[in-house]
């Protein structure tokens, strides 16, 4: 008798069992797959490191929402370089103005009504202008502190001791791109998604100064444009006064040679000013004949300097000449001298230490 046939179905059971265990295999792989895919991005802290790494390389930020400290508000666009100099528009405590902190100077371009405040009734007579004018103030008027607090090297810090606390991270999107949002109870970074080289696109700090500001890292060309505007509003600083100093006269100020009404006249006072710290401070003296004591019809005036450098008072004086002066001058039957001072920010030589200093950064 010839052998049985072969059962059928036994090849297919056996086709199942390969396929069923190749199905497992697949499966095994598909969830390796996604395991490794899962594991392959940054932990919370370690996006932190790299954009802390990033940051601290770049030589300059903006930094656009609000900061404050102590009883100071600000609002609006910083540019901070790493060197800690910073400038831009912002509202301050309720006043639009542009500011300018650099070299522990801080200079304010504003209008009239806000240094009307801080200077003298007389000064601001004499030399304050219609317009935004540039002064200087106290460097502790504001207790923001850019180079200590917001440099991109002050962030990367802040970056890097935030990655050790416990944080947490959620997805959302930030100036229009996704982001991952990490933070702790002190202080919130809103990270761009890319894993490779995670970029800090917000910051926030509950702790002083307070902070809610979009941040944006700025390219070398981005950041030589940004440091040749700073260096330009430099540039505007000539004349400013300062606002930190009180300078007053010594004594009456008086006609040194002024022999014939009209004629050209020579006139003198000495004054001193508190240094603050300085070593230097120059003064600048408006000079004017009137017809009457503290007011009436000006003939004429004109300017001079002089320099304080320590206790000791300084002579200034001018000739006035020309003009009102020689027109009706001659007609005067009593003329009377005024002289007003005002401390000066920044001189020439000033500026352009100011200017090679940025430039260095």
């Amino acid at each position: 008798m010839g052998m049985p046939p072969p059962k059928r179905g036994g090849s297919g059971a056996l086709i199942a069992i390969l396929l069923g265990g190749g199905l497992v295999v697949v499966l095994l792989i598909v969830v390796v797959v996604v395991v490794v895919i899962a594991n392959s991005g940054k932990t919370p802290a370690e996006r932190l490191t790299a954009a802390a790494n990033s940051l601290s390389t770049a030589r300059a930020l903006k930094l656009k929402g609000s900061f404050s400290a102590g009883s100071d508000s600000l609002q609006g666009e910083l540019t901070v370089t790493r060197g800690g100099r910073a400038g831009g528009q912002v509202t301050w405590d309720g006043n639009s103005v542009t500011m300018l902190s650099a070299d522990q100077k801080l200079f304010v371009k504003a209008p009239k009504s806000y240094w009307q405040t801080k200077v003298s009734a007389l000064s601001s007579n004499r030399f304050l202008k219609d317009g935004d004018q540039w002064g200087m103030i106290d460097n502790t008027d504001l207790t923001l502190d850019f180079d200590r607090d917001l440099t991109p090297e002050a962030l990367a810090t802040e970056l890097r001791q935030s990655s050790r606390y416990n944080i947490k991270e959620t997805e959302t999107t930030v100036q229009g791109r996704k982001a991952y949002k990490i933070g702790s109870s002190l202080s919130t970074f809103y990270l761009s998604d890319n894993d490779e080289q995670p970029e800090l696109l917000r910051y926030e700090s509950a702790s002083s100064p307070r902070v809610s500001a979009d941040v944006t890292v700025q390219s070398t060309a981005a950041a030589q444009s940004s440091i040749g505007q700073m260096r330009t509003m430099m540039g505007e600083l000539t004349d400013s006064f300062d606002s930190s100093k009180t300078p007053r006269n010594s004594a009456k100020p008086e006609f040194v040679s002024c022999d014939r009404g009209g004629e050209p006249c020579t006139v003198r006072v000495k004054v001193w000013s508190t240094r603050g710290g300085a070593s230097s401070v120059l003064i600048k003296v408006n000079f004017r004949l009137t017809s009457e004591q503290g007011g009436g019809r000006v003939y004429g005036e004109c300017d001079s300097s002089g320099t304080v450098t320590g206790i000791s008072d300084v002579s200034v004086q001018c000739t006035i000449s020309g003009g009102d002066w020689a027109k009706y001058g001659k007609n005067a039957r009593r003329v009377w001298v005024a002289a007003t001072p005002v401390a000066i920010a920044a001189t020439s030589g000033d500026i352009q230490t100011m200017q090679r200093n940025l430039d260095s950064e």
